[in-house]
């Protein structure tokens, strides 16, 4: 099960998150939205051990760890001067990981610098780095933002058969992405977090807007 607990968070002396608890006991697709600056990707950071909280996040009875967590951030860092294929090799020492998987989800460009590629080239790339391994919790904060139709396709497709076996969390502005798939959706509103099953869905916008 994985148990995310943030009693509070805040940056100086805003609180951004407070009394947030998620208890999640089975894989799937879980949507997390919110309008900007409500701390979605606070969140996931927090998840993540990015972020200095009052509280903790645990799945099964171990502390949640970046190297067992496929972190995709809306803007991912990436090191424009190396190629695809050595910023594959670079993630896979970086987080010493095990390398797994040889497919690629996406065809880039292997021997080109990655500074020539395009802002969608450029989110292909890190994707495909960070499956090359297989994690317990996979979080995709706007995994769609600059990809194209296919790919967004291609992106959902492998979304859908991880959500078979792990938990994979999405972050979207685009609802209809999320009421499609996602077991539960998590809106985040006022430093708080609420918790909306299949069955609830249409409360969502009325509640946002």
């Amino acid at each position: 099960m994985l148990i995310i607990n943030i009693n509070q968070k805040k940056y100086n002396d805003k609180i951004v998150l407070q009394d947030i608890n998620i208890n999640i006991d089975s894989p799937g697709i879980y949507g997390i939205i919110g309008k900007n600056g409500e701390g979605k990707t606070t969140l996931f950071k927090c998840l993540v051990g990015l972020e200095k909280f009052q509280g903790n996040c645990t799945i099964g009875e171990n502390k949640v760890l970046l190297q067992n967590v496929a972190w995709v951030p809306t803007e991912p860092t990436i090191y424009s001067e190396l190629t695809a294929n050595e910023f594959y090799d670079f993630y896979i020492h970086l987080l010493d990981l095990k390398k797994t998987k040889s497919h690629l989800l996406f065809e880039v460009p292997e021997n080109q610098l990655i500074k020539e590629f395009s802002t969608g080239m450029k989110k292909k790339t890190y994707l495909n780095a960070v499956f090359q391994k297989e994690f317990l919790i996979y979080i995709l904060d706007e995994p769609f933002n600059g990809l194209d139709l296919e790919s967004n396709y291609l992106l959902m497709t492998y979304i859908r058969e991880l959500s078979k076996t792990k938990i994979v969390f999405i972050s979207s502005h685009i609802l209809e992405i999320l009421y499609k798939d996602c077991k539960s959706i998590f809106l985040i509103q006022n430093t708080k977090i609420k918790e909306f099953k299949k069955d609830e869905y249409f409360r969502i916008e009325k509640e946002l807007f």
